[in-house]
């Protein structure tokens, strides 16, 4: 019976459900059709929607055999109502429980696509399990078609990377299962000889979620004992690390390439740089000093060739100075750079002065230890550059200057000798014209003595300045020849002050430049008395001549130790940039144009108080006036008792 139930299955499309389902309807209705219209008894009712229910189980499975019960429960049901044809509930009641049985039974058949399209399997062989575990076991994924290319197999790996359960891709056509993107090729349904290797490149398979998974596969054939073609096995498994790599993998070549093309152009560069440098360079190799590297320069240097390259420098250089081979080497034992400079060595480089023979050429050596990575020495580098034209040019000023100082020095002395015989001269002018003055009412006239006087007055004056400058000219030669003498003495700067302006009235009545002296107290030092008088007399006569009419304040006061004068005018000032430069030798604030001078009066007076170990500076601005302050050290308690016994 079971044979002839698979020969009536063969003859249904079964693989069609809507083909089943409506054998299930025909069957019933033809048996209600024929219960009603030739009104059966009930049994014989009974037994024909048996006898479909059973048909439709045998013929169509579990599903159209539980549709053809409930049909056919109905149908017996809502039957005519007659004695002959009964509707009793018993009956339904049978009919619906041999109709589940049928349904239940036909549920646990063997599914009619495996007999269809192959005969009934042989026993399985005592590997067959094990075989089936290790395929579910495996990590990649299997999938195996028969030779039309639909599926029958695939384990639980190929059914998580195709997102589908096992049942829903069994029976199913491989196109339908695999599907990829097109510019990554497709699955071929049937492949006459597969290959046996993986592919190189991933094949981008899309996914029901939409994504693509990159995959790489491998294809096999399935062949029978007389070369039939049975099918195909496909084993496939995730290719996005393998992806992954593939691309860092290209990026570190591209990296590599980038770097590598970058090391070439430094190293060209690097290799232009040492063969252009107008400077020797070499680098010496063990203690032999065997050349390793020499550019154009060292090769002049040396008086090689491009043949010198791993030759010690000893056979290069046979008449070479002992001492420089010595040096050469303590470098490399020791590991410490020495340089030289100026040193005297032949050079047929061309970098070199052309007015001196080879015999006059002069060189600044530098010789470096040659380190590894791991800090021992290897050898020694060594630099060597030209420097006959400095050495040339530095010998030319130095003989310039030496001339320079000469002449100083001879104009130095001048002045201090025309300033010595100028003296004489002048102050013996100077006196002849005091005696005719004072002899001056005794001669003549009023008229003419008045005459007389002023003229005597005035050549006076103009012997005055002649002696002042004749002075500055010699306190200027003596500074710069270091031989400002000092004779220190027990000074009080209150007193002697107070004695200067009281001396200047007259210069000061004729500047209109009345002076204003405060002294606080008596403030004694040990100071040279005479060249104080010329700081205080320079300070006031500038006061004078910069004033512009107006009164000048004098003060003595007593600062830290310190005896502090101060002369401020209220005259045309002096800017911020030039404080400085005023205390220079011919440095003035003003035009020469509207002031005389030579602008070495306030140079002086910075030399005499720095001798007594002082300090002067200056405050002012435009049109503010000007301040300037002398401080000098106070002479201490024991210095006093000592001046006083």
């Amino acid at each position: 019976m079971r044979a002839h139930a698979l020969q009536l299955r063969s003859v249904l499309p079964t693989h069609l459900a809507w083909v089943r389902y409506g054998f299930a309807v025909l069957c019933v209705s033809l048996a209600g059709l024929a219960s009603w219209w030739f009104v059966l008894p009930a049994t014989t009712a009974l037994l024909l929607s048996l006898t479909a229910v059973l048909l439709v189980a045998l013929a169509g499975g579990a599903g159209p055999a539980w549709l053809a019960t409930l049909m056919g429960t109905l149908l017996l049901m809502l039957g005519p109502a007659s004695s002959a044809n009964p509707s009793a509930p018993s009956t339904v009641v049978l009919f619906l429980v041999v109709g589940a049985l049928a349904s239940l039974l036909s549920g646990r058949r063997v599914p009619v696509e495996e007999h269809v399209a192959a005969p009934l399997p042989a026993p399985p062989a005592p590997s067959a399990g094990l075989e089936a575990q290790l395929l579910r076991s495996l990590n990649d994924a299997v999938l195996a078609t028969d030779n039309r290319g639909v599926v029958r197999y695939l384990n639980p790996a190929a059914a998580h990377l195709l997102q589908c359960s096992e049942s829903e891709a069994l029976g199913v056509p491989l196109s339908h299962v695999l599907r990829s993107r097109p510019e990554s090729g497709s699955f071929p349904l049937r492949q006459a000889a597969p290959p046996r290797t993986w592919s190189q490149w991933p094949r981008a398979l899309k996914r029901r979620d939409g994504g693509e998974l990159p995959i790489e596969e491998c294809t096999v054939s399935l062949r029978g004992a007389d070369d039939e073609e049975l099918g195909a096995v496909w084993v496939f498994r995730d290719a996005t690390a393998r992806r992954q790599l593939e691309l860092e993998r290209a990026r570190s070549l591209e990296r590599e390439h980038a770097a590598l093309a970058e090391a070439q152009v430094q190293r060209e560069r690097m290799e232009s740089l040492f063969l252009q440098a107008p400077v020797a360079i070499a680098v010496f190799r063990g203690p032999d000093h065997v050349c390793e590297l020499l550019n154009p320069q060292a090769c002049a240097l040396l008086e090689v060739d491009a043949h010198a390259i791993g030759k010690p420098l000893r056979d290069l250089q046979p008449a070479m100075d002992p001492g420089m081979l010595r040096l050469l080497d303590d470098v490399y034992r020791d590991g410490k750079p020495f340089s030289g400079r100026e040193v005297p060595l032949a050079s047929a480089s061309p970098y070199v002065t052309p007015a001196f023979s080879r015999q006059q050429r002069f060189h600044d050596f530098s010789w470096q230890p040659w380190c590894d990575a791991r800090g021992v020495v290897q050898g020694v580098m060594a630099v060597a550059v030209e420097v006959t034209g400095l050495v040339v040019a530095r010998r030319a000023a130095e003989d310039l200057a030496r001339d320079l100082r000469e002449v100083v020095q001879s104009r130095d002395e001048f002045l201090s000798i025309a300033s010595h015989e100028l003296r004489t001269p002048i102050t013996s002018v100077q006196l002849q014209l005091q005696f005719l003055l004072r002899g001056a009412p005794a001669m003549g006239s009023e008229a003419t003595a008045s005459l007389v006087r002023r003229r005597v007055e005035s050549t006076l004056r103009s012997v005055a300045q002649l002696h002042q400058l004749v002075a500055t000219l010699l306190d200027v030669s003596r500074i710069r020849a270091g031989r400002l003498d000092l004779h220190r003495e027990r000074v009080d700067l209150s007193s002697l002050t107070q004695e200067l302006v009281s001396r200047v009235q007259e210069d000061a009545a004729g500047a209109r430049c009345p002076v204003r002296l405060v002294v606080s107290e008596p403030l004694v030092g040990h100071w040279d008395r005479v060249r104080l008088e010329q700081v205080i007399t320079n300070l006031l006569s500038n006061a004078f001549k910069y004033g512009a009419q107006q009164p000048v304040d004098v003060h003595v006061t007593r600062e830290d130790g310190y005896a502090r004068l101060s002369v401020k005018d209220h005259g045309i000032g002096i800017a911020p940039e030039d404080h400085v430069r005023i205390f220079q030798r011919f440095e003035r604030a003003v035009s020469q144009r509207h002031y005389g001078g030579f602008g070495l009066g306030l140079w002086i007076v910075r030399q005499i108080v720095e001798a007594l170990q002082g300090d002067i500076r200056v405050e002012s601005a435009p049109h503010a006036g000007s301040t300037f302050i002398v401080r000098l050290p106070l002479q201490d308690s024991a210095t006093s008792a000592d001046a006083a016994l």
